[in-house]
């Protein structure tokens, strides 16, 4: 169980570098358009690339290890699995 324990908070600083990448490459894309160049094309599809990359990293690894629900909202600040109540450093129960 501590392999997969690993894999969720891998997962989860994985989609928290993605999601800062996501929007730094957001912003200069924006700034970058009224250049009108061919690197704001560069930036917005980088931005896309990202995103999606960051959905499927979400979607692969951030889930709990011990119920096996998949955590969306939340999963870049959760410390315990909102459906079984377990704590993701401890694995004991936690009380909320």
């Amino acid at each position: 169980m501590k392999i997969y324990e690993n894999t969720f908070i891998q997962g989860r600083e994985l989609a928290k570098k993605l999601a800062v990448g996501t929007a730094v490459s957001c912003v200069a894309g924006i700034l970058l358009a009224q250049m009108q160049s061919n690197l704001e094309l560069i930036f917005i599809t980088l931005t896309f690339v990202l995103f999606a990359a960051t959905i499927y990293v979400i979607i692969k690894y951030c889930k709990c290890p011990y119920c096996g629900r998949r955590i969306f909202l939340g999963v870049l600040k959760v410390t315990s699995c909102p459906s079984c109540h377990r704590s993701f450093t401890t694995g004991k129960k936690v009380r909320k």
